[in-house]
């Protein structure tokens, strides 16, 4: 008969909170796998293997099922960012059985008589998470639980809230839940983010005033506007069709102006990132004021040239030229560097359309595209209404070869 691999919740940590089911499923095991901290769960066990690096760790494992029944203990419930996952991949075939256990979020939901039903659930324990994350994720969400790690932890937490506009959010952090020495701390983030605070820690913040979501694609009237020139609705839309964003993609947006087409893409790529350049002081002062007021937290804005601050910037997945100037030709050129990268140009002069049509057009780029959009808006004349054309605009799309540059 196959041997069992079972995943067992631990619950918070305290004894008393581990299942009777669980309690027993490990004293039958012929081995245990655990962190030092819940070796103790594991005492009728005939067998303990510490819980190490993955890969050891796994390997020990994989001995152990040959001989018998393993029990894996993990942290809190396996449903919320435990080994469960990745035991799954790495023991495909094997028997798998899951006894759950009481979740630190559990716990502190209890402790703030707050539901979880609809809790947004954020991790930076052991796991990368971006700031922008974390910060939207709060500011549209009326509760959001926030498992701590070493350097993400309750202080960094509420710093980031208390800096960037919701230092309103009420905010609970559980210490040790489940422990004699248990700790709950209330207040704002202001309040908590001069204090220390214990590695088992997990953050509970309520929101009184989330924002609600954006709408995808913004109408023109939405933007605050100026002088600026403005890419409008119907021709956002296509150069949102031809960037085809992702929910993780990094937007370079060069010559951002009033900031339409970083707005209307922050929206698309929430898990992802929109570095906005632009150089001219006014239209970098309304984007800010824009951004601002859509409430996203995953653009950043770069004042200055484009080609003095492009190697500044992250690898971008998507580039967006809006408007460049002298600096397209060695703007592309940069961008033909990197491969498989998405390049759409908007093009309203003669100049620009010949620059980008043939650049994006040879060999440095695959899958050129090129399209040329005529809007026409109604508009009241007296009595009547008439259409009114608007400027053509050329949309030119292409992906880079990644091509080396020569010298």
């Amino acid at each position: 008969m196959t041997n069992r691999l079972y995943v067992i919740g631990a619950g918070p940590g305290d004894p008393s909170q581990l299942t009777l089911a669980a309690s027993e499923t490990i004293a039958r095991c012929r081995c245990a796998v655990a962190a030092p901290r819940h070796a103790g769960l594991a005492a009728k066990c005939a067998k303990l293997v510490p819980l190490r690096g993955f890969d050891e760790t796994f390997a020990a494992i994989e001995r152990e099922l040959e001989l018998g029944d393993v029990a894996v203990i993990v942290s809190g419930d396996p449903g919320i960012y435990s080994l469960m996952p990745l035991l799954k991949k790495r023991f495909p075939h094997a028997a798998l059985e899951v006894l759950p256990g009481v979740s630190s979020l559990q716990s502190l939901c209890a402790e703030a008589a707050e539901t979880w039903e609809s809790v947004r659930i954020l991790s930076g324990h052991g796991r990368g998470i971006s700031e922008a994350k974390v910060l939207t994720t709060v500011d549209r969400s009326r509760t959001t639980a926030f498992f701590c790690g070493t350097d993400k932890n309750p202080r960094w937490f509420c710093s980031l809230l208390a800096s960037r506009g919701l230092g309103h959010v009420n905010v609970t952090v559980g210490e040790r839940l489940s422990y004699a020495d248990k700790k709950i701390t209330r207040g704002r983030p202001s309040e908590l983010a001069g204090m220390d605070f214990d590695g088992l820690s997990i953050v509970l913040a309520v929101n009184p005033n989330p924002s609600p979501e954006p709408k995808l694609l913004p109408r023109d009237e939405d933007f605050i506007r100026t002088k600026v020139p403005m890419t409008r609705e119907e021709v956002r839309a296509a150069v949102l069709a031809k960037l085809g964003l992702s929910e993780d993609s990094v937007l370079w947006d060069i010559g951002a102006g009033t900031g339409s087409i970083s707005v209307a893409a922050a929206m698309i790529c929430r898990e992802g990132e929109v570095h906005a350049v632009e150089i001219n002081d006014e239209a970098h002062a309304l984007e800010a004021e824009n951004v601002k007021k859509f409430r996203l937290f995953n653009v950043t804005l770069h004042k200055g040239s484009a080609l003095e601050i492009l190697d500044k910037l992250p690898r971008p997945t998507h580039v967006f030229v809006g408007g460049s100037g002298d600096e397209l030709p060695e703007l592309l050129a940069r961008a033909a560097e990197l491969e498989g990268v998405r390049v759409v140009v908007s093009a309203v002069t003669l100049k620009t359309f010949r620059i980008a049509s043939v650049i994006l057009g040879g060999e440095t780029f695959t899958d050129f595209d090129a399209v040329q959009i005529n809007v026409s808006k109604m508009k009241k004349l007296g009595e009547s209404e008439v259409m009114t054309a608007q400027n053509p605009v050329a949309i030119f799309s292409a992906t880079a070869r990644g091509a080396l540059r020569e010298g």
